[in-house]
């Protein structure tokens, strides 16, 4: 073989090993990247008059400053309060809202609520687009004047949507509230 030919077929070579190389390392469609999850807004409302507004921030991400959390502080006139969770991600300019891409992919989503200490009960009020819990809606009900902590989880991808203790999957937030009702 000579010179010019050996250089060629390796210059094809180089060039479809290249191309399998990109060709395996390219994205797959399917999957959704992570979001950056800085911000929790639990919004509530309610007869009365009631409505207020309650943040969970963590700027600068997992090991950074504590982040800053906000006391929900409920009547306790055994209320009926509709809450609607809002996401953001503060690090992007603008202010990146994430609650309408979770509300678009409901059925691989579910928010729980885990309440301890006080005398608050959460009822979910909205499914996702097959009839199976989401819980981005829910009902507070707030008893007699107590305190404690209400724990939002954002589960992605749950194996099961009934089983709000342990629905499976990963988990795309975590974040617990001190709740006084007063």
């Amino acid at each position: 073989m000579n010179h010019s030919k050996m250089k060629l077929r390796n210059w094809l070579l180089a060039g479809l090993l290249a191309g399998l190389f990109f060709a395996s390392c390219k994205k797959d469609d399917n999957t959704t990247e992570q979001e950056n999850i800085t911000t929790i807004e639990v919004h509530l409302t309610g007869t009365g008059g009631f409505e207020d507004k309650f943040f969970w921030r963590d700027l600068d991400g997992s090991g950074g400053s504590a982040p800053e959390i906000d006391t929900i502080v409920i009547p306790a006139q055994n209320l009926d309060l509709n809450c609607h969770i809002h996401v953001y991600d503060e690090s992007k300019n603008p202010v990146e809202d994430i609650t309408e891409e979770i509300e678009e992919e409901n059925t691989d989503h579910l928010f729980t609520y885990l309440i301890t200490g006080a005398n608050l009960t959460v009822v979910p009020d909205d499914v996702d687009n097959d009839g199976a819990p989401f819980n981005l809606e829910t009902v507070w009900k707030s008893g007699a004047a107590s305190t404690g902590t209400v724990r939002i989880r954002l589960f992605h991808e749950p194996s099961d949507k009934t089983d709000t203790n342990n629905p499976g999957g990963e988990v795309d937030l975590d974040v617990t509230f001190p709740v006084k009702i007063q």
